[in-house]
């Protein structure tokens, strides 16, 4: 029947049932063809592989925490996420979820408009800032001594002294070992139920300032919950960094699985119009 004769057609865009049948059964087809091919996935691995070759890189590492309803959150001011699915495959031939989040959830961008009336939003920022020759700078050893140390100019001088100079259009990152109590939210908020304070690493307004005055940087991150550490109420390290017109990223993981130079930081941001900030996908190259 033509595509006008199937009630659901007005629904799916004009696409009638029978027609997505035969495109569904033909790439079914398809895939069961090529896999019946002796050497067809080795061929396709192998080619992949050759590919990220090319464009020069051998190894890609998520720093990217999977976005979820017990990811933890200042719940002062933000709500933990919620994810309801909407529609299921038995159902309604498809599955859909709905989720709501609020814009600093999970690993997450900050942009210039979260600090500053008519600054930069998400989608207005420079998408070639989203490619950055990546720093890995450490101080997982003292943080996990001393849960509210920061990190400072002596520890960006002494990643030089080994490095080298950071690159121009550079993005840092601290990497105070922290992710790796994401999986108990008491430990990574290090949360004190009794007090009601939290304990955290974060940036010191010195290396910030050194960053954005004597360094060329489209921005710096880190793998705990904030850019500021937790002793400070006001967000200094926030503002001096995002009134520049640059961008932060919070909530990184596997930090440590990256080389400290020679490896270049690609984000995936959603282009939301308007806003303050926005979940991200973020992957070091090398």
């Amino acid at each position: 029947r033509d595509d006008a004769d199937v009630p659901e057609a007005s629904r799916l865009g004009g696409i009638g049932r029978r027609r997505m049948l035969r495109a569904a059964l033909g790439g079914a087809f398809g895939l069961a063809a090529a896999a019946a091919v002796p050497g067809t996935a080795a061929a396709q691995t192998m080619t992949a592989a050759a590919a990220r070759r090319t464009i020069g890189f051998d190894r890609v590492v998520d720093l990217t925490h999977p976005l979820s309803p017990d990811f933890p959150v200042f719940e002062l001011f933000v709500r933990p996420p919620d994810v309801q699915q909407w529609r299921n495959l038995d159902e309604h031939g498809f599955n859909t979820n709905e989720w709501r989040f609020n814009e600093h959830t999970g690993t997450h961008i900050d942009v210039p408009a979260h600090a500053q009336h008519g600054a930069l939003t998400v989608d207005e920022l420079p998408l070639e800032d989203f490619i950055a020759p990546l720093a890995v700078v450490r101080y997982a050893d003292r943080a996990d001594r001393d849960n509210a140390t920061e990190l400072t100019v002596a520890d960006i001088e002494a990643w030089e002294r080994r490095n080298g100079r950071l690159p121009r259009g550079a993005f840092v990152a601290a990497d105070a070992g922290w992710y790796r109590r994401i999986d108990t939210p008491n430990a990574f908020l290090n949360l004190d139920t009794a007090a009601e304070t939290m304990s955290f690493p974060g940036m010191s307004p010195e290396a910030a300032d050194f960053l954005l005055t004597q360094r060329s940087i489209v921005g710096f991150g880190t793998d705990t919950i904030s850019l500021d550490h937790s002793a400070r109420l006001f967000p200094l390290v926030h503002r001096m960094l995002l009134t520049t017109g640059r961008y932060g990223l919070e909530a990184m993981a596997n930090l440590d699985q990256v080389p400290d130079t020679g490896s270049t930081l690609v984000l995936g941001v959603p282009k939301l119009r308007g806003g303050f900030g926005a979940p991200v996908r973020a992957m070091a190259l090398f």
